[in-house]
């Protein structure tokens, strides 16, 4: 009868000529350094992050880049709310440091962050046009409803199912239009990033 083995000696057993890529390991180390950086960044704005990156080594610099920037890029979205504008105070502060040429980075996304905020007003005026243009109808079915169940009832715009069509079909109109501009943005950011490599 057949010897039986436990999970664990068939792991080891599948594994035993793997061996651990030190510089994989440490490349990954190196990102996740990178990333917590960027965790500091975005909830201590005192932190100093030059002075924190002086702590390490020309080659542990090159990971954590890679690991600051792969969050940082992500930060670069579109905004739900004025909140999130913040966002790219995070960016600005840590690109600074994994770029070649910093104020162009800045300067993109300064614009880029002036653009977010046309994009979060121009949301706010479309849902207040469309508001306007279904008034009329949502007070006629109102009167409606009034005359059929004997007291008055009120509609909100956001809970008929026309006009939240018609608001999707817009927002997401507004938000490929802006989406095209920030892979534009994204892009150049990349560029400045890969030619410090």
């Amino acid at each position: 009868m057949g010897e039986i083995k436990t999970a664990l000696e068939l792991a080891l057993e599948r594994t035993e000529g793997i061996a651990g890529d030190k510089k994989t390991l440490e490349a990954h180390e190196n990102k996740t350094i990178g990333k917590r950086l960027v965790s500091q960044i975005s909830s201590d704005p005192d932190f100093d992050l030059k002075k924190e990156l002086k702590k390490y080594s020309a080659d542990q610099i090159r990971g954590i880049r890679d690991g600051m920037y792969s969050v940082l890029i992500t930060f670069v979205a579109l905004p739900g709310s004025e909140d999130d504008l913040s966002r790219f105070s995070v960016v600005k502060k840590g690109i600074r440091h994994i770029v070649r040429d910093p104020k162009a980075a800045i300067n993109v996304l300064e614009q880029t962050e002036e653009l977010m905020r046309r994009y979060l007003e121009s949301k706010t005026q479309l849902i207040e046009a469309l508001r306007k243009q279904f008034e009329p109808r949502l007070r006629k079915r109102e009167e409606e409803l009034a005359r059929q169940y004997g007291h008055a009832v009120k509609i909100d715009p956001a809970s008929d199912p026309e006009f939240n069509k018609v608001l999707q079909s817009h927002l997401g109109n507004l938000q490929n239009q802006y989406e095209d501009v920030l892979d534009q943005v994204r892009a150049e950011l990349t560029r400045l990033f890969e030619d410090w490599r």
